[in-house]
């Protein structure tokens, strides 16, 4: 089964393919795109995974979509990718498949926390062979992600705008200085 993958239509557009559950492409509309707008269909992105991945798009079995996303997009979807079928799936079930699905693990529990995906702010999962159950979620604003978007306001960088890069850009300065 080809499944590909639809993250970040609203915010940060990615692309991935997977193949009978191995990853063969993951491409960020950002880094291909000459212009990406938020709210962009992901083009640029598919295109360079398809390519990746040596696929069509007829070769796709299966489109999964995160949520939120941009109205519209599903007859866009249907129409380029017409073997597939349609799936829109939840934003933190989507980061805690992720994680687990390529783990080595046949049980685990798994953590997601990010700042209000579906106004989620954080989750936990009892992961078992091919199943997720959602455990316990917090919502919004009861979110480490935003106290870490304002903790990295606080030092000067941009809050919402790759938080992590800045972090370990800092790091590797800081540790320059250093020696």
């Amino acid at each position: 089964m080809i499944i590909l993958g639809l993250g970040g239509i609203l915010k940060d557009a990615a692309c991935a393919v997977l193949k009978d559950g191995e990853l063969l492409a993951a491409v960020e509309e950002r880094k291909v795109a000459r212009q990406s707008a938020m709210g962009d269909f992901p083009e640029a992105a598919i295109a360079t995974s398809l390519q990746v991945a040596a696929l069509t798009p007829a070769d796709v079995n299966c489109v999964a979509l995160v949520r939120p996303f941009a109205q519209g997009i599903l007859l866009s979807l249907r129409s380029q990718f017409p073997n597939a079928q349609v799936l829109m799936v939840e934003h933190h079930a989507a980061h805690a498949a992720s994680a687990y699905y390529p783990s080595p693990f046949d049980d685990a529990t798994v953590l997601t926390i990010d700042r209000d995906g579906d106004f989620r702010s954080a989750a936990r999962w009892r992961a078992s062979g091919n199943q997720l159950h959602l455990e316990k979620d917090l919502y919004y604003p009861d979110s480490l992600g935003d106290l870490y978007s304002r903790v990295t306001e606080l030092l000067g960088f941009a809050a919402g705008s790759d938080e992590h890069e800045h972090w370990r850009a800092s790091a590797r300065t800081l540790r320059h200085c250093a020696a």
